[in-house]
């Protein structure tokens, strides 16, 4: 998009006195940054834009910063070009067309230690493998990554020491990155959107810095009194915007490759590192595996010992059993032979006894038909004895019949010894019904 110069200066020139001064200046380049990123420049400055100093004691609300947040697009603002007078501070510190460019830099220290720099310059002739006094993407790459910041964030870093935007890093640009780098990862301090002035290395003091785009909007400033100049600003802006475009193409492309190779290589590192943890858990694991084996080895050949100890001592427990166990077994056939012995003489006994159960029974009989005659014979024998009493009784009457009064007649007599044959005759006849 081309803006015309004269509008530019229009606006910058705040307070109309044909000069730019510090702050102007400042709008300027805001304006020529806007206009290169393809941003429309306003037809009215705007109050948020108007330096404090050029302000009329006034305060707008939702005031920014004259100067962008960020920095300017790199690639587009690499070189000077080559036509066009260069305009300069003048005591006053303002800018003049009519003026040549003096730098009037005060000296400031540099934020990079001494110390730290020394470290870093042996880190940098280790790395600057072809020796031109400049390391490359490629070579500084493994150097950065190992730092494990992310890709972005690696990335500003080197487009914020490429104050030259060369591709390459110098011994003190190289010192500079190393040093955001560390003070990111050491003390978590981010590095800053643009360059301090004491961030600037100081080989790159006193020379065109990384804005060096500002020597087109010088260029643009200086020749608005000329039209002819104009003209010829105008076509050679145009054919440095062209150049810087397809820089800035090649550069993305070189970017993105290198940004494709740092994600290989990133994908690679987190799988060769999770490959890493992985064998070593697995060797830790079989440590620890190892570890147990040999105390179940340990403990098994201790067994080992116990059971060998015990089948020695089972083995003399089993000899000595044997020995007591054929001992046993000659007691015992001794003992099976006496306990036939005794069980044919138990069965001859229990024969002889059943035939002593017979003649028993038998003699039982016997005693039992002798008792029974022996009963019988003694009811006779009482008999027989009742009878001789009656019979001992009747001779008694007899004798007392013949010693008695002779008065009695025969016919008692008579009496008296059928009595005495009836008796007889009873007993009698009681011991054959006995018999």
């Amino acid at each position: 998009m081309l803006v015309s110069p004269l509008q530019v200066w229009d606006l910058s020139d705040i307070d109309k006195d044909g000069h730019l001064d510090r702050d102007e200046f400042a709008v300027a380049m805001h304006l020529v940054y806007r206009a290169l990123e393809k941003e429309p420049v306003p037809s009215a400055l705007p109050p948020s834009l108007i330096p404090p100093s050029k302000r009329k004691k006034t305060v707008f609300p939702g005031a920014v910063p004259v100067l962008p947040a960020s920095p300017p697009p790199k690639d587009s603002l690499r070189s000077t070009p080559s036509h066009g007078s260069v305009s300069s501070l003048n005591s006053t510190g303002s800018l003049s067309p009519k003026h040549s460019l003096k730098q009037t830099q005060p000296t400031v220290n540099w934020v990079v230690p001494v110390t730290d720099k020394m470290r870093f310059d042996e880190i940098f002739l280790k790395t600057d493998l072809d020796l031109d006094g400049y390391v490359s993407g490629q070579e500084v790459k493994e150097i950065f990554m190992h730092s494990g910041l992310t890709q972005n964030l690696l990335a500003h870093i080197w487009a914020l020491a490429d104050t030259r935007q060369t591709g390459k890093l110098s011994k003190d640009q190289f010192a500079l990155a190393m040093y955001f780098i560390q003070q990111k990862v050491s003390k978590g301090i981010d590095p800053p959107q643009v360059l301090s002035p004491d961030m600037v290395p100081p080989s790159e003091r006193g020379t065109p810095g990384p804005v060096s785009g500002a020597g087109h909007a010088l260029g643009v400033l200086t020749s608005l009194p000329t039209t002819c100049h104009q003209v010829a600003l105008k076509y050679s802006l145009e054919q440095d915007i062209r150049e810087k475009e397809e820089a800035i193409r090649q550069k993305t492309s070189e970017v993105q490759e290198l940004q494709n190779d740092l994600d290989r290589e990133t994908s690679s590192l987190q799988e060769l590192e999770a490959q890493k943890q992985d064998a070593q858990d697995r060797l830790d694991e079989m440590d620890q595996q190892k570890a147990k084996l040999r105390d179940m080895l340990s403990d098994v050949r201790q067994k080992c010992q116990d059971e060998t100890q015990m089948i020695s001592s089972l083995k003399t427990q089993i000899q000595s059993q044997e020995s007591d166990l054929k001992s046993q077994e000659d007691d015992l056939n001794r003992a099976k032979s006496e306990l036939n012995r005794l069980q044919q003489e138990e069965t001859q006994l229990e024969q002889s006894i059943q035939a002593g159960r017979v003649q028993l029974e038998t003699i039982i009989k016997s005693l039992k038909s002798t008792q029974d005659e022996i009963n019988q014979a003694r009811s006779k024998l009482s008999q027989l004895h009742e009878s001789r009493q009656e019979a001992h009784r009747s001779l008694e009457q007899y004798d007392q019949v013949l010693d008695g009064a002779h008065g009695a007649s025969l016919t008692d007599l008579a009496n008296l010894s059928e009595g005495v044959s009836l008796a007889e005759r009873g007993s009698f006849g009681a011991m054959v019904k006995v018999e």
